[in-house]
């Protein structure tokens, strides 16, 4: 029996120490995995203003439309409002903005932004257009500037909006559009 009994306090002992090694070379051994990347964009301007970060790569949410509200050419859906913001404005360089824009257009309106033709799920005879603070549909060639804001020292805000447009009856589908833009101080 006392052989049984220090057979197992020699065990014990020994799977005791051998844990404690283990959870200590594992506590204490540093690990290094790669992570991922970290993307800097940005841009240097000599302009009255600088836009936001915030408003350089927007994505506004036309939300669902039923088709039956596009379903024949120049419907509209309900407009959503954004914005693009300017930061750091000087008045003594300029006393106005205004902005354009530039996207695929659907052919034969200068101011419809084609969708995304993403294959089978894609929504057809629908297009998105940007209106400008006065409701006013904003042409696509990025030369054509909206209505103007005057500018104040500090942050401004150009007030835009956007919808849908019926180039047909719209058929149900994904309908996304991209525009780039540029703004022009005077």
């Amino acid at each position: 029996m006392n052989k049984l009994i220090i057979s197992s306090i020699a065990l014990s002992l020994f799977s005791a120490t051998t844990i404690a090694a283990t959870t200590a070379t594992t506590a204490t051994t540093p690990v290094a995995v790669n992570g991922g990347a970290v993307h800097f964009k940005g841009e240097i301007v000599n302009a009255a203003c600088a836009v936001d970060a915030g408003s350089s790569d927007q994505t506004i949410r036309l939300g669902q439309v039923r088709s039956s509200k596009l379903a024949a050419d120049g419907n509209v859906s309900s407009p959503v409002g954004f914005a693009i913001q300017l930061d750091d404005c000087d008045t003594t360089v300029a006393g106005t903005a205004s902005v354009a824009f530039t996207g695929s257009e659907v052919s034969g309106k200068n101011n419809v932004l084609a969708v995304q033709a993403t294959g089978a799920g894609a929504a057809t005879n629908v297009g998105v257009q940007i209106l400008d603070s006065h409701s006013q549909p904003l042409q696509l060639d990025g030369t054509n500037f909206g209505s103007t804001i005057s500018l104040t020292n500090g942050t401004n805000t150009i007030p835009l909006q956007a919808r849908y447009i019926a180039t047909g009856a719209a058929t149900a589908g994904t309908a996304n559009a991209d525009a780039t833009f540029k703004i022009q101080y005077q």
